[in-house]
């Protein structure tokens, strides 16, 4: 006969486990505020940041017509709330802006406009947008066009109204930089970025921690080595993994996915490798204050998720409130793309780059020096 199976639990052993590992976890105050600021993070992030259709789109204006036409048609785009308009005295002035980014669409009304549609020549009226995001202008795009065919309808003579169907006048479309609307443009230059910090922020943060963890770290102590040689050997591999993945990104990009290299290559590498420092000394910061590698893994994850969602990846920059724009712009991998963007897909020289070159390199500079403050303090 089969003895009976004893199970050998005890509650009061479970319930002393349980208050053990509470007491733990209210000792890791990392860890707790984590635990609450996440979610939080992710909801605010979530629901009130992103948001993929994008209104009042910084336009700039060039009207040379004086009449009254243009007039409706620029009041008529901007009750759609797509398009907010700024107006510009010169062509070159407006092309600058929009190169730059400061605007994402060109109208142009050419002189006479309100003349030639009296007269029934049907004049043509030029709208430049930044396609790089298809997203960003595509429901701005259709704005206008059902606005180009009723913006008049009450505003015209009735013998220019007896054609029903006809439009007055003729909406050219340029769309610039990605004519085709393919979305590999926006979205390649972001994923070269969040892989590169994922990565490089992950394996410096958590290498240093277990060292820190194992007791590996106490043999530095006693070595006559300083803590900017312990850094700098520390993240050197590192770098060369961080080149070593661009290369292969920037394979694949050009070649599998067709992206365009239109820049100079030297300053491609030279803002990748800006930011690989960046992202490594963001490692190096991340360890100096986790004491664990659970810590550091969740202080790596509480940066990866508002980088991700604020710095124009997952949706057009332009797009989200001003806190989160804010946010966003002391963010390195906002910069990293912009930049990416800037000399992969539109030509940038290093002039057109300083605007976002100089706050990268700031941020690297803060980033980099705090590193190093913390990590000596760890060997302190």
């Amino acid at each position: 006969m089969m003895k009976k199976m004893k199970l050998n639990f005890s509650i009061t052993r479970w319930i002393g486990i349980v208050i053990k590992e509470l007491h733990e976890l209210r000792r890791d105050k990392i860890s707790i505020g984590m635990i609450f600021l996440t979610p939080l993070f992710q909801l605010i992030i979530l629901g009130y940041a992103v948001n993929m259709d994008p209104h009042r789109v910084p336009t700039a204006l060039l009207n040379y017509d004086t009449g009254r036409f243009s007039q409706v048609f620029i009041s008529a785009t901007q009750n759609t709330d797509y398009f907010s308009m700024i107006p510009f005295s010169s062509e070159p002035e407006a092309k600058k802006a929009f190169i730059n980014g400061d605007v994402i669409f060109i109208l142009t009304i050419p002189e006479g406009f309100s003349e030639r549609i009296l007269k029934g020549e049907k004049p043509k009226l030029l709208i430049q947008g930044d396609a790089i995001d298809p997203m960003a202008i595509g429901n701005a795009l259709s704005a206008i066009v059902q606005v180009s065919k009723n913006a008049f309808q009450h505003d015209l003579p009735d013998a220019l109204t007896t054609n029903q169907g006809e439009d007055v006048f003729e909406l050219v479309i340029h769309k610039m930089f990605n004519p085709e609307g393919i979305t590999q443009y926006n979205t390649i230059p972001g994923i070269i970025g969040s892989i590169l910090s994922t990565t490089l922020i992950l394996m410096t943060a958590l290498a240093i921690t277990r060292e820190r963890e194992s007791g590996a770290i106490e043999n530095l102590l006693v070595s006559p080595v300083t803590g900017l040689e312990v850094v700098l050997g520390k993240i050197t591999p590192y770098i060369l993994i961080g080149i070593f993945q661009s290369v292969l990104i920037l394979v694949f990009a050009v070649y599998l996915f067709k992206i365009p290299l239109m820049g100079n290559v030297f300053l491609l590498f030279s803002v990748l490798i800006m930011y690989i420092f960046l992202c490594l000394s963001l490692g190096i910061t991340i360890s100096g204050v986790a004491q664990s590698q659970l810590q550091a893994l969740q202080m790596s994850s509480f940066y990866f998720i508002p980088s991700v969602m604020l710095s124009g990846f997952i949706s057009p920059f332009i797009s989200m409130p001003v806190w989160a724009q804010a946010i966003g712009s002391c963010l390195p991998l906002t910069y990293f793309i912009r930049l990416i963007k800037g000399i992969m897909l539109k030509g940038y020289t290093l002039i057109e780059l300083l605007p976002d070159l100089l706050p990268l390199f700031i941020l690297s500079a803060v980033v980099i020096f705090i590193g190093l403050k913390t990590y000596r303090k760890t060997l302190d």
